[in-house]
């Protein structure tokens, strides 16, 4: 008989859809974890490394790579990702990298319960010193991302245009039910 996959919750979607807000909400009821790209981003940046999407995306994807193993494999509970390793598949694809070494990761690694996917969200939607693109290209990254999810056999739930005080209270009661 196969194990039950782990309590392992996952926040994906375009950026600036607003999961980074709701990955801080959450994190009052669960563990959390944030996002990689935005980690190894920071990183790069301080350390003056060239592991970044513009600079050389392999080295990126890379280390977006070994973070998420990491994240995953010392992650106990109930715990929410901001992203998971599927979201991988997109940078990937993105970047017009092969992607075996993710699907490796992702055969030893699955998420249990819900992926919450949030959607483009104009309105709301900023740029920042990682987040570069316009939203025209962070929708597009966003579909880029469900069609990742989905050749990976998961599921969606959709989580509303509301509040984060509401998107958090949503997604609690999902996966309290």
């Amino acid at each position: 008989m196969r194990p039950s996959p782990p309590p392992f919750f996952v926040l994906t979607g375009p950026p600036g859809s607003g999961k980074t807000s709701l990955i801080e909400a959450l994190s009052t009821s669960y563990a959390a974890v944030p996002e990689v790209a935005r980690r190894v981003l920071a990183e790069e940046r301080r350390s003056g490394g060239t592991a970044t999407g513009d600079q050389n995306p392999s080295a990126f994807v890379d280390r977006m790579l070994e973070m998420a193993k990491s994240d995953y494999d010392q992650a106990r509970g109930r715990t929410v990702f901001d992203r998971g390793l599927p979201d991988l598949l997109a940078f990937c694809s993105y970047y017009g990298l092969p992607d075996k070494r993710v699907l490796d990761a992702m055969s030893r690694r699955r998420y249990g319960g819900h992926v919450f996917f949030l959607p483009p969200w104009e309105e709301i939607y900023r740029n920042d010193n990682e987040r570069t693109l316009t939203f025209r290209g962070a929708t597009a990254f966003g579909a880029l991302t469900r069609t990742a999810y989905e050749r990976a056999g998961y599921r969606f739930t959709h989580v509303p245009k509301v509040s984060v005080a509401d998107r958090a209270a949503f997604i609690r009661a999902k996966i309290e039910a």
